[in-house]
């Protein structure tokens, strides 16, 4: 199960509170009105005389017209018993009434003298909410009066609506959302230490042990975990010093007596069991190579800005590696360009290319040809015509001491895990695929000096095949 992001953990929690802390100003809105329903039905008053108000306008000669529309009028056509209004000019003159006769006209007359604005008055057995209110039109006052008995338009509700609109939704989502916003930046700016350190952790690999977590920044309740893991790091990379060095060491006391030994059974006569014997030396002194190249590609550290001609390697390598394949009757062969330069060490990527070599001429047939491989784009490749390895192996041949098929055929187990740990140094990419015609095909992607041209223009005139070995 994929663990939880602690960013949006945060950011759900804020929106979170923003929606609780909306739902509690609804809540405190709907209380206040609640318990001040006088207030509310005065807010449906004025509401009321302003959507009247829109519709007036004066002529020319000063004429108050009045000229609602449709959905201004409908609650007055519809519900007559319930609602009802007169519009007054400044001379006292009834421009526009309706539904008049549910107020009586001394009531609307009180109401029009007063600036009491809305009052309570029984009517026929029915109480009636009648209020009035001077506005000005064109210059000239006028008067506008609206009663109400009961409320089955639910005029009441749109009022409220309009109030939890201004009061929550206009005046505090921005504010909640702005809130929210500079809370995720906050919380990202706060996280952005630690997300550092955690790249920096994922960086520490082989030859980089000694690269600590970066601390400045940290909050302090991180801090101390992060300065716990750089102790644990100090210490790992005290136990892989030590392990690197006993290594080191037992393979340096070995190699004099093993030479020593070498000597004396290449002395020995040819009696039966001396060739088996000499083998296993030879074994043995193979395998404390392999071990002390290893313990020396763990402490390979590459300078960045060092260069190296991916194509002089590989022409070397095979020069180098000619007399064995005469020997074992097989052929190795050079193809690529004149040139081509990738940033690395040059002794570092020649000795994993003398062990794919190697590996090469353990597993391909007499009479076959180990191909040695450099493409413009910097891809070193070492092609053979043994019978390949299974992608279900292509992972473990990298490891340490396994060996395989290879069992059989002198080897140490060390071979590919050391170009493994030289193409980590380089930051190279490593692959294994089927070579066309069978066998295996294992390359080495490395970087290209940013002066290199660009891989896309084009084959060189300079490409060459060069091949040592005589196939038995």
């Amino acid at each position: 199960m994929r663990p939880h992001s602690l960013i949006s953990v945060l950011t759900r929690r804020l929106v979170l509170g923003s929606v609780l802390l909306t739902m509690v100003n609804i809540a405190l809105v709907m209380g206040y009105y609640s318990l001040d329903r006088d207030e509310l039905q005065r807010e449906k008053i004025s509401r009321q005389i302003s959507r009247l108000e829109a519709a007036l306008s004066r002529l020319p000669d000063g004429t108050l017209r009045f000229t609602p529309g449709d959905r201004l009028i409908h609650d007055f056509r519809d519900y007559p018993e319930a609602y009802a209004y007169r519009i007054l000019d400044h001379d006292g003159r009834v421009v526009d009434a309706a539904n008049a006769g549910l107020v009586p006209p001394e009531v609307w007359a009180a109401v029009a003298a007063s600036d009491a604005g809305s009052s309570t008055v029984q009517h026929e057995g029915r109480t009636v909410l009648v209020g009035s209110q001077k506005v000005v039109v064109g210059g000239k006052p006028a008067r506008i009066g609206f009663a109400s008995v009961g409320d089955p338009s639910r005029l009441v509700l749109f009022v409220f609506f309009d109030e939890l609109f201004v009061h929550v939704f206009v005046a505090l989502l921005p504010f909640a959302a702005c809130l929210v916003l500079v809370n995720i930046v906050t919380v990202r700016q706060s996280m952005r230490p630690l997300i550092e350190a955690a790249r920096a952790a994922r960086e520490t690999g082989h030859g980089t042990t000694t690269r600590r977590l970066p601390t400045a920044g940290l909050p302090a309740e991180i801090l101390d975990m992060v300065e716990a893991i750089n102790d644990a790091l100090g210490r790992l990379e005290d136990a892989l010093e030590a392990e690197r060095a006993f290594t080191a060491e037992a393979a340096h006391a070995l190699r004099t007596p093993l030479a020593v030994l070498s000597a004396r059974v290449a002395q020995l006569p040819n009696l039966p069991g001396a060739q088996p014997l000499r083998d296993d030396v030879a074994r043995l002194t193979r395998l404390v190579e392999q071990m002390l190249s290893a313990a020396q590609a763990d402490t390979l550290v590459v300078d960045p800005a060092m260069q190296s001609d991916l194509a002089a390697i590989a022409r070397s390598v095979v020069a180098d590696m000619a007399p064995i394949a005469i020997a074992a009757g097989r052929q190795i062969a050079y193809e690529g360009p004149d040139a081509c330069p990738v940033m690395g060490d040059a002794d570092a990527i020649a000795h994993a290319l003398r062990n794919l070599a190697d590996n090469g001429l353990r597993f391909t047939p007499a009479g076959t040809e180990v191909t040695l491989i450099v493409e413009e784009t910097g891809r070193l490749s070492v092609r053979d015509h043994g019978p390949g390895i299974p992608a279900s192996h292509r992972d473990t041949v990298f490891k340490r001491f396994w060996r395989g098929a290879a069992s059989d055929l002198g080897g140490t187990g060390l071979g590919l895990a050391i170009v493994k740990r030289i193409a980590e140094a380089h930051q190279a990419e490593v692959g294994i695929t089927d070579a066309a015609g069978g066998g295996a095909l294992v390359s080495l992607q490395f970087h290209r000096p940013p002066s290199a041209l660009p891989p896309d223009r084009g084959p060189l005139p300079g490409l060459r095949r060069e091949a040592a070995g005589q196939p038995a």
